[in-house]
């Protein structure tokens, strides 16, 4: 478990809390974009792209001061075990949440482009695979400090309803619809099943970062 207080330099305590908190931001933006994708599975708003974008360049701007944290700590303190892989890992989870976070955006821009009111399945799979996703996002923050096997159990549950979900979508758009349609319908799909990836990742690397061992997928219950 990673330990904010009682370092030898203040310093230490200060980054690591940073860390987290840049992190927590990050995946408290998807949550906001997601949000937004639900409300545009029933109603078709320009305004929700322009307010993806501005979420998402939030989200780019704590990657870069994760980013920059991790250089000072590194410059400044020797680190070790835990806290090292910790640190570094840092840089790999925000890419993580930034690639989320990005793909999310593209969800709202596609949505925005298919053919409305979406069909009675295709709204159910979206709607289904959306709060799926968005449940994974604080499940897979919650390792960041810690590692939890019941959240990352849940955490894979949900992913396996995303998976599920985009795979029935691909199968409805064997039926009579426009090429347009189908493929901004899918490019939603995919966007949120690689979303929910994204999210399986960070669970992986935190696991690495508190076991110092590599994710089994025999652990997968």
């Amino acid at each position: 478990m990673i330990q904010f207080d009682n370092h030898a330099f203040k310093g230490v305590d200060e980054g690591l809390r940073r860390l987290a908190e840049l992190q927590q931001t990050m995946g408290n933006a998807i949550v906001s974009l997601i949000r937004l994708l639900e409300v545009g599975v029933d109603v078709v708003n320009p305004q929700h792209v322009v307010d993806a974008k501005t979420i998402d360049k939030t989200v780019n701007a704590a990657e870069q001061q994760v980013d920059a944290t991790v250089a000072s700590m590194i410059n400044k303190f020797t680190l070790m075990g835990e806290e090292l892989r910790y640190t570094l890992a840092s840089i790999k989870n925000a890419g993580s949440l930034e690639r989320g976070a990005d793909k999310m955006k593209n969800a709202i821009k596609w949505l925005g482009r298919v053919e409305h009111p979406l069909s009675a399945a295709s709204r159910q799979e979206l709607t289904s695979a959306m709060a799926a996703l968005k449940a994974m996002i604080p499940l897979a923050l919650e390792q960041l400090v810690d590692d939890h096997p019941e959240a990352a159990n849940a955490l894979l549950a949900h992913g396996a309803t995303v998976q599920r979900a985009y795979r029935a979508i691909l199968l409805q758009l064997q039926t009579h619809q426009s090429a347009d349609h189908k493929a901004a319908l899918l490019l939603v799909a995919k966007n949120i099943e690689q979303t929910a990836d994204c999210t399986v990742e960070i669970m992986k690397t935190c696991y690495f970062v508190h076991t110092g061992q590599k994710y089994q997928k025999n652990q997968e219950k």
